[in-house]
């Protein structure tokens, strides 16, 4: 099974980016998206769960809560299409993420590569597996709509399998 473990933003910053996702249905642009706004730190593939939630939950708290700011809209142009909310990296985004793979060395689990410290580009999801019509729908309504800079702040930390996208981790 596959894990991602997400830095997962406030209410208000969930409101926020809700809108904009929104925005995107009521234009003609669907949305497979995760439904909690979140910047993921790490990927796994293990069949240890158990092991998994234990060092997620002990990695989270080592974790104060924090901004990031989102400044530009991007896209992965692979088979799945996906537009994201890119944050700005700073210090504290990137040592969050170095100590998050430090932390797991040891763990019996396979780490996307994608995650690697020299490969990571977090981003926030906002719609995902679209056709090449909705991406390009989707990038000319957000240039009509969005107002960057979006100050989100980080509050906790969760635990999806996918894609089913299940919490396994809550406060």
């Amino acid at each position: 099974m596959n894990y991602a473990i997400e830095l997962v933003f406030d209410d208000e910053s969930q409101k926020i980016i809700n809108n904009l996702r929104n925005t995107l249905q009521e234009n003609g642009v669907h949305d497979e998206a995760v439904k909690l706004n979140h910047v993921s730190i790490g990927d796994y593939k293990t069949d240890n769960l158990e092991e998994l939630k234990e060092k997620v939950i002990e990695f989270s708290k080592m974790i104060k809560p924090f901004e990031l700011t989102l400044s530009s809209v991007g896209t992965f142009m692979t088979k799945e299409n996906v537009i994201f909310l890119e944050p700005v990296m700073t210090e504290e985004l990137l040592n969050v993420h170095k100590k998050f793979i430090k932390f797991m060395e040891g763990f019996d689990g396979i780490l996307n590569p994608y995650y690697d410290i020299d490969k990571w580009m977090p981003h926030c999801t906002i719609s995902i597996r679209l056709s090449d019509e909705e991406l390009y729908k989707a990038i000319k309504v957000l240039k009509e709509s969005i107002k960057l800079p979006i100050v989100v702040k980080v509050e906790k930390i969760d635990l999806i399998n996918y894609p089913f996208n299940q919490i396994l981790i809550t406060d």
